[in-house]
């Protein structure tokens, strides 16, 4: 009887106990409540658990910093301007979806994103400034779009699209994976995404990215079914020869259609000195080789692209495309 007597009374447990200053307040596995030194105690979460360790941590952060600095100069050259990835910004971490959706600050860019033959989708997170300072940019403009608040508009996000594939094919080359990345939809705001469940564990990378005169953070966050999968598939393609590297195709986007681009057709004749050239006048005759009709080069924006016949065509002057101009 003495026994039941001296267990603990459900009001005993709920009643809070003081704690003092570098202590915390632990239950025994008999439900008894006591002090322990805090630096003995570590969290963890049942409902959730970390699904890296440390070690991983670290090698997945090593990783994503060459990543930052090999994103960097891509998109530096693509977009010729100066963009910077701060190595020392990389974050890697694993956290439920809900957590990375309550990080994300309003307004944004988000973009859903999949993987061919791999289960899940992912979110890439773009702030506004950064965004619409790499679409003014595509469109001609400086790229400046500082202390911007809005949200891209669908030209905006057209152009982006072609950005986005760029930075997740940059990622993707961590893993060596043959799966190539595709855009499933976009969202501004994560009260929309339905992608994933509250408590589904993610692997998140995060850097600081500046374009132009803006900085600001850009996220990207997967599934770990989805990380699995790429990771899996590399260790398979690790020791297979490389695959054969073939040509992207392109992929018309409407916005386009109504840019304008010089077209223009002529001739490498042959050198002159500079005496001859001083000499020349109105009403010099120039001969050229009877060949070149055929040598014909038709020049679009500036790239040579093409070797024609020039001729007349229904009373216009016309040129004929014979073969295309082999690039060095």
């Amino acid at each position: 009887m003495s026994e039941i007597e001296d267990e603990p009374q459900i009001s005993d447990l709920a009643a809070p106990v003081p704690a003092v200053v570098g202590s915390v307040v632990v239950f025994s596995s008999e439900g008894i409540a006591r002090e322990v030194d805090s630096s003995s105690v570590t969290s963890f979460n049942f409902r959730q658990p970390g699904l890296l360790s440390q070690k991983d941590t670290t090698q997945f952060s090593l990783q994503h910093q060459k990543f930052a600095n090999d994103l960097s100069a891509r998109l530096a050259t693509f977009l010729r301007m100066d963009i910077t990835c701060e190595r020392k910004s990389v974050r890697c971490a694993s956290v439920p979806f809900k957590t990375f959706c309550e990080g994300v600050q309003q307004p944004t860019h988000l973009t859903v994103f999949q993987f061919d033959g791999l289960d899940g989708a992912g979110v890439l997170d773009l702030r506004p400034a950064t965004s619409i300072s790499i679409a003014n940019r595509l469109l001609g403009g400086s790229g400046t779009a500082k202390d911007v608040e809005r949200n891209p508009t669908e030209i905006e996000v057209a152009l982006l699209d072609d950005v986005v594939l760029m930075i997740l094919s940059e990622w993707a080359k961590l893993f060596q994976t043959t799966s190539k990345p595709r855009i499933v939809g976009h969202e501004t705001s994560c009260r929309f995404l339905q992608v994933a469940g509250d408590d589904t564990a993610c692997f998140v990378f995060k850097s600081a990215i500046a374009v132009g005169e803006s900085r600001e953070v850009f996220q990207i966050s997967v599934p770990f079914s989805m990380l699995d999968g790429l990771t899996s598939e590399s260790s398979r393609v690790g020791t297979k020869a490389a695959p054969e590297v073939k040509q992207k195709p392109m992929h018309w986007r409407s916005p386009y259609a109504a840019i304008e681009v010089p077209i223009t057709a002529g001739w490498d004749v042959r050198s002159i000195t500079l005496e001859e050239a001083a000499a020349i006048a109105p009403g010099d005759l120039i001969h050229l080789p009877q060949e070149l009709i055929d040598r014909t080069k038709v020049v679009i924006s500036e790239t040579e692209e093409f070797y024609g016949t020039i001729g007349v065509e229904e009373g216009f002057l016309a040129v004929h495309l014979n073969e295309r101009i082999e690039k060095e």
